[in-house]
């Protein structure tokens, strides 16, 4: 009589755990596809964040360059110009910190990722690429934003804040240009995914996005050819909007933005594919 009770025991139990255990797993991986996204997306922010957001060096970057293009552009400014800082001369000034900022931890997070050997487990992730490269993009125009405070404050010990200075223009103008100006090297981030790094893949990079983005003198100002070329870029409208042009700029600026990222994204994709069929290395 004593086998009895152990052989149902042993059977009741097996079957029972078996048949929970199944019908568990199947819902989380159905979850997981739909959650994994966001959070591979916030591990690829906080990521960025940890790692590069407390550097003194990353913070010097940040600063230097733009504080010593406005003491250059204060010092030529002619009589008809404010001799203080104005809104446009702030935000401008910090967008150079900005874009040399979001290239060099961009490329540094890329070349991480490679050296780290994560793409090949992103690739089989939920979202596959494309959440990690918009959260390190995210994660890197963050961090660029310490630039608008930072260089306001210098700025102003220098050189006293103009009386005019529009404070919402400069707040909301120069955010977006953090963003904007993320969402345009972007690209930057899907080339040194793509092909193998070199040493000059970012000569002149700085300069030119710089001059395209009307961050220093007007749009207006640049040479013919090169306005029509800064229309592309969504820095020089946030730009325009800030030296008071209407909200249609703004709106440009924002769908330029978006366009930038849904390009970036499609391209991530594009390279997904194409190292799905052609086994090819990202690590290398």
């Amino acid at each position: 009589m004593t086998p009895s009770p152990t052989g149902t025991g042993t059977g009741t139990g097996t079957g029972t755990g078996t048949g929970t255990g199944t019908g568990t797993a199947a819902a989380p991986r159905r979850r997981g596809g739909r959650s994994g996204t966001g959070a591979t997306f916030v591990r690829a922010v906080t990521d960025q964040l940890r790692m590069h957001a407390t550097s003194p060096m990353a913070i010097f970057s940040t600063l230097a360059m733009p504080c010593v293009f406005a003491f250059v552009v204060h010092a030529n400014a002619t009589d008809g110009f404010s001799r203080h800082t104005t809104d446009d001369m702030a935000v401008g000034s910090a967008g150079i910190g900005m874009l040399d900022s979001i290239i060099v931890l961009l490329l540094f997070s890329m070349l991480g990722e490679k050296q780290w050997r994560t793409l090949h487990a992103a690739l089989g992730s939920p979202g596959g690429l494309v959440p990690v490269v918009l959260g390190r993009l995210t994660g890197t125009a963050l961090q660029s934003v310490t630039a608008l405070p930072g260089t306001l404050i210098v700025l102003g010990l220098l050189f006293g804040i103009d009386g005019g200075f529009d404070w919402g223009r400069w707040l909301v103008g120069g955010v977006l240009l953090a963003f904007a100006t993320a969402s345009v090297i972007g690209l930057l981030g899907f080339a040194v995914l793509r092909f193998p790094f070199s040493a000059g893949m970012t000569n002149g990079l700085t300069g030119l996005v710089m001059a395209l983005s009307a961050l220093i003198v007007p749009q207006s100002a640049l040479p013919a050819p090169v306005q029509k070329l800064a229309l592309i870029l969504p820095q020089s409208h946030v730009m325009a909007w800030i030296r008071g042009a209407g909200p249609e700029q703004l709106l440009a600026a924002v769908a330029l933005t978006g366009f930038f990222c849904a390009l970036v994204v499609v391209a991530v994709q594009r390279l997904e594919t194409t190292v799905r069929r052609n086994a090819l290395p990202l690590e290398a």
